[in-house]
């Protein structure tokens, strides 16, 4: 007995500093020369909690990775917890080493700084982790070939299906009620060229409602219900979660 005890006591000492060692590493990107500690939010973007430029966030230009907050996409042979797997294995990535990147203090719609890191961008598309993606035209050719041969070796988002369009973002026509000349749009990737589009529509979704274009569907979940107590149910169903897309909704397919 006195020999368990003892036993016991050690692993009761040990563990404090096993799990200590267990603790995310810290992260950090370089932004023009200066090395930055970030928090990354997905694999394509990030904020940073330290420094002169605390606060900051950031979106990760030439490339998109996939809804991190739930299983909502769907192609191919995938289901949706398929392709949220992808999604997490990018955020992963992307907080394996520290990245060169670039600014030119641009933003984005949402505010965040546009931000160019050439390494990452080639790997993670390399990988199949995140796909080629242009704002306004196609994207960089060499993420394009980087791609194709992620695309040939089915490696990632590709494993089991290339359709020739991802849906990348969805929104619901009651989002901006205070806004009445606001026209809701869903946007659509093309996978060959990079090339992003909007598709405006005037349907009002509710959570967990699909949309599919060019060969990929998309859930639809207001951000206020992504994460948290209030997530809908089809954020919360497993791996049984597969799309059955209501009657009234149509692939849209013209551009604006």
């Amino acid at each position: 007995m006195r020999t368990l005890a003892i036993s016991l006591l050690a692993l009761s000492v040990l563990a404090p500093s096993a799990a200590s060692k267990s603790k995310a590493k810290p992260q950090y990107v370089i932004v023009d020369g200066e090395r930055m500690r970030v928090n990354w939010s997905d694999g394509d973007s990030f904020r940073v909690i330290r420094g002169p430029r605390k606060g900051m966030k950031a979106r990760l230009m030439g490339y998109n990775t996939l809804e991190s907050y739930g299983p909502v996409h769907f192609w191919g042979g995938f289901d949706g917890y398929n392709l949220y797997d992808v999604a997490k294995d990018a955020t992963a990535f992307v907080k394996t080493r520290e990245w060169e990147c670039s600014t030119q203090g641009d933003q984005d719609h949402y505010g965040r700084v546009l931000v160019n890191c050439p390494d990452l961008s080639l790997a993670i598309t390399r990988n199949g982790l995140a796909h080629a993606f242009g704002v306004g035209g196609k994207a960089d050719p060499k993420l394009i070939a980087s791609q194709l041969k992620a695309q040939n070796e089915r490696k990632g988002m590709w494993k089991w299906g290339i359709p020739a369009r991802i849906v990348t973002s969805m929104h619901s026509g009651d989002e901006k009620p205070d806004k009445p000349d606001w026209k809701p749009y869903n946007r659509v990737c093309d996978t060959a060229t990079g090339s992003s589009w909007t598709v405006t529509h005037d349907q009002v979704y509710k959570p967990c409602e699909g949309w599919c274009n060019g060969g990929s569907c998309m859930m639809y979940v207001p951000f206020k219900r992504r994460y948290g107590d209030k997530r809908p149910a089809c954020l919360r169903r497993g791996h049984d979660n597969r799309m059955v897309l209501p009657p009234h909704l149509t692939p849209g397919q013209a551009r604006d």
